[in-house]
């Protein structure tokens, strides 16, 4: 009787041992249910359990449905999730499945045959770097640099910006984003404060005025465009003494357009007294020399364009805001080293005395008559036989702006140069899209084919 007794305990204990086994190998089938037998319990062990590093292409919380991106593969698939899908944070913490969003890097298991997540964890393997500002994309954007380091951009980069999946040319050197990578190597981006457009209507006297934006000032070109910092902004509009403010509020990837119909038109004068050192500098103002800078000098209200030179130091371009009330402006040029005096400015003893065409009339109204051109005018003309260009192929048909001012419509070129551009495509009834190129040389031709733009509904 004891030997039997011994047997059968023998026996359930290899059962236990042979199930527990089982329960270990990888790849076998798991069961979520607590099991109450029958054809429940068998069709719940059918189900393989999956798991993935993955990157959070997009969220549709209507769905309740989660598009992911392998890691390494760049491969993409959806996923559903449920009451019963278990999401972690980086640090473990239980969040929702409403607290997912895109471009995070998460490991996941789920059950492949019925699309369904079984857990999401945020890796704590990846960072995550959030409001980073002054950053720069370079080499055809496939390296970025922010604060100094360099990090290389995945070949399978995701760029998240809102419900959108966009190129990474897309962002603006004005937008905020968040990182996600590891090492010096960035696998998503995710665009967390976009820009949109300012465009003008009726602005046919503005035109060769001034626009200020958040202390960034331009000059108003006709049909010009310019990209900005979602937000809303006072916009001060000026020339010859008219000026205006205007409020417009910007929306992500939204053009605000802004109607001069309504300003009066008329003109205003200051005196501003120059303080300049050296004192023999010479001033330009929007291209015209100032003739006598001994004492105040009456400017027509708004913003002015002024070029400083003298012989010795470097050029000073700056903007000035003329405003009804007296004012003091001091200027301060930088001297040039010893060795390098002789050969700077070579023009500019010629322009001290180059004031044949000088006009004797003192018309309170008009200050023309108080400068002469600027005989450097034009000095930045180019040579466009022998340089090469930016070719904007695609999409055909729509309107081309570079750094906010209109060039024709695409295809269509201009001339390529170091540094940073930003082509902005423009077409009735579509959404208007920029795009940020760097160029670190200019030493061939590049051609973009960009996304057709898409239609408003």
């Amino acid at each position: 009787m004891k030997k039997k007794i011994l047997s059968i305990i023998k026996l359930i204990s290899v059962s236990f041992f042979a199930l527990f086994l089982l329960a270990c190998l990888p790849g076998q089938p798991v069961s979520d249910n607590s099991g109450n037998g029958g054809e429940e319990e068998i069709e719940q062990a059918s189900k393989f359990v999956y798991s993935d590093t993955c990157i959070v292409v997009s969220v549709s919380k209507s769905e309740q449905a989660l598009t992911f991106q392998n890691l390494e593969t760049g491969l993409r698939y959806t996923l559903s999730y449920d009451n019963l899908t278990f999401f972690t944070d980086r640090h473990e913490g239980a969040i929702t499945g409403s607290q997912i969003t895109s471009g995070l890097i998460c490991d996941i298991s789920f059950y492949r045959e019925e699309k369904l997540l079984k857990s999401l964890t945020v890796s704590s393997d990846y960072f995550a770097y959030s409001n980073v500002e002054g950053f720069k994309f370079y080499n055809s954007a496939t390296r970025m640099e922010y604060l100094g380091d360099k990090y290389e951009l995945d070949d399978n980069l995701v760029v998240c910006s809102g419900k959108e999946n966009i190129s990474v040319l897309e962002i603006s050197d004005t937008d905020v984003i968040t990182i996600h990578g590891f090492g010096h190597t960035i696998y998503s981006i995710t665009v967390d404060k976009g820009h949109g457009y300012v465009s003008l209507a009726n602005d046919d006297y503005f035109i060769d005025g001034f626009i200020e934006i958040e202390k960034d000032i331009r000059k108003i070109t006709k049909d010009m465009i310019l990209t900005v910092p979602e937000g809303k902004y006072n916009v001060t509009i000026s020339k010859d003494g008219t000026s205006a403010v205007k409020e417009v509020t910007v929306g992500r990837n939204q053009e605000a357009t802004i109607d001069l119909s309504d300003v009066e038109i008329k003109k205003n004068y200051g005196n501003v007294t120059f303080i300049l050192d050296p004192p023999e500098a010479v001033i330009y103002m929007d291209g015209v020399k100032i003739k006598d800078t001994s004492g105040p000098v009456r400017i027509e209200c708004g913003i002015h364009e002024l070029i400083v030179r003298a012989d010795g130091y470097d050029t000073l371009n700056l903007y000035l805001s003329v405003g009804i009330l007296d004012s003091d402006v001091e200027i301060k040029l930088n001297k040039l080293p010893q060795d390098d005096s002789d050969d700077n400015d070579a023009d500019t003893n010629e322009n001290n005395d180059s004031d044949s065409n000088d006009d004797s009339s003192d018309s309170n109204e008009e200050d023309d008559s108080d400068h002469e051109s600027d005989p450097a005018e034009g000095e930045d003309e180019e040579d466009d036989k022998n340089t090469y260009k930016v070719f904007i192929d695609a999409p055909k048909d729509v309107e081309v702006f570079v750094d906010g001012n209109y060039i024709g419509v695409a295809p269509t070129s201009f001339p390529k140069k170091v540094g940073t551009v930003v082509v902005t495509l423009k077409k009735d009834g579509y959404q208007t899209r920029s795009y940020t190129l760097n160029f670190e040389e200019a030493s061939s031709d590049s051609h973009y084919s960009f996304s057709e733009l898409i239609k408003l509904e």
